[in-house]
């Protein structure tokens, strides 16, 4: 596909690093370009975790989070279907599934560590007697943690939290690690930090449109409804895709998950509406079991028969965790150029903010949980 940037002059926006800075005004490139040394740093930082001996016994781990704080836990329960023999489970919601009990390793993940869901698990966890680890920048879960003498990890603030994925995910794979159950080598960390430092020059703004796969999926996507398909291990990097789109560049996007798809959505591209708004990508994998290939030639050709884009990503790594984490950070880029082909400043997120202080307002679930940790201790 050629960018002809005279006859569609907004194109060559995505080159131009002065209007994009001045369009970026929070600062977003520099989280997203921070990707490679927030994984490193995470890797290091996770060295730190101080695992009691009881939690090596548990049956299950239950990532307790939500939006930027739990996409983390996704990834991990994705690994850890293929990679290891334990159940992990990710809850976005107040309440604790009935099973946890105290041979359930609960960790609680919350960025800014006030994520009222998120502490209201916690909450339930220590009074099933649970194990508990928490993971935050500082906040109500750290000072809980500390009173309630449970094992924390301090991660470095100031970033959004969909901007700091590796200092959420990253944990969690060390956590099993500790417990028994690796899912990544040293050596592995080495190449993978490497791989994704070389991967960042090519999908940064200062590689141009014409060698940069981000800025060229973005253009194909501009003024499109992005519709996100993934499967195997990649699942939930469908759905970083479709958060990442919603709050950097403020817009709509839909995924789903191959096979699942083949049983359900499918039948949506039988009688297509506004096909002309819709554009495909369909991030595939290398690792990906025989069975499916089939299905994805025969997806992949029903869509262009209709006539709507699609584009086929198969992004770069020897290891399911390397294809995982250039595929996300391919992700944020797309996100953050669509940000700047809107013109929108892709890091303010005032609808999640307002939502939250009108939430706080009427609740005062802060409140409530001081209260109940001052209880808890006596």
């Amino acid at each position: 596909m050629g960018y002809n940037c005279s006859r569609f002059p907004e194109l060559s926006l995505l080159d131009d690093e002065k209007a994009m800075n001045n369009i970026d005004c929070g600062n977003m490139r520099v989280m997203i370009y921070s990707f490679p040394k927030l994984v490193s740093d995470a890797f290091i930082l996770s060295q730190n975790l101080k695992i009691p001996d009881r939690y090596r016994k548990v049956k299950e781990i239950i990532v307790c989070g939500m939006g930027g704080s739990a996409i983390g836990g996704d990834l991990f329960k994705d690994l850890s279907n293929i990679m290891i023999n334990l159940n992990v489970s990710v809850i976005r919601d107040y309440d604790l599934p009935k099973y946890v009990d105290e041979n359930s390793l609960v960790v609680a993940v919350s960025y800014s560590g006030n994520t009222e869901e998120t502490l209201e698990c916690f909450k339930q966890a220590y009074e099933r007697r649970a194990c508990i680890l928490g993971i935050a920048s500082n906040g109500l879960l750290e000072k809980a943690c500390s009173i309630l003498k449970i094992p924390f990890l301090r991660v470095p603030g100031g970033y959004q939290p969909r901007a700091a994925l590796p200092l959420l995910f990253i944990p969690l794979l060390k956590v099993s690690e500790a417990i028994g159950f690796p899912m990544i080598k040293d050596i592995e960390v080495k190449r993978l930090c490497w791989l994704l430092e070389q991967y960042n020059k090519t999908v940064s703004p200062e590689s141009p449109i014409e060698n940069n796969p981000a800025k060229k999926l973005a253009i194909k996507l501009y003024g499109k409804i992005p519709v996100v398909y993934s499967l195997g291990h990649l699942k939930s990097v469908a759905l970083r895709y479709k958060d990442q789109i919603n709050e950097n560049a403020k817009m709509r996007a839909m995924c789903d998950q191959i096979p699942e798809l083949n049983h359900n959505e499918i039948e949506a591209w039988e009688r297509i509406d506004f096909k002309e708004l819709l554009y495909v990508v369909l991030i595939d994998t290398k690792f990906k079991n025989k069975y499916i290939a089939e299905s994805i030639k025969e997806l992949v050709s029903k869509i262009e028969k209709e006539g709507v884009g699609i584009s086929v990503i198969t992004p770069p790594g020897e290891t399911m965790i390397e294809e995982m984490l250039t595929a996300i950070l391919l992700g944020d880029w797309v996100s953050y150029y669509l940000a700047m082909l809107r013109r929108v400043d892709p890091t303010p997120v005032s609808l999640i903010s307002e939502f939250k202080k009108r939430r706080e307002e009427k609740v005062k679930y802060s409140e409530a949980f001081e209260e109940w940790l001052s209880k808890a201790c006596e």
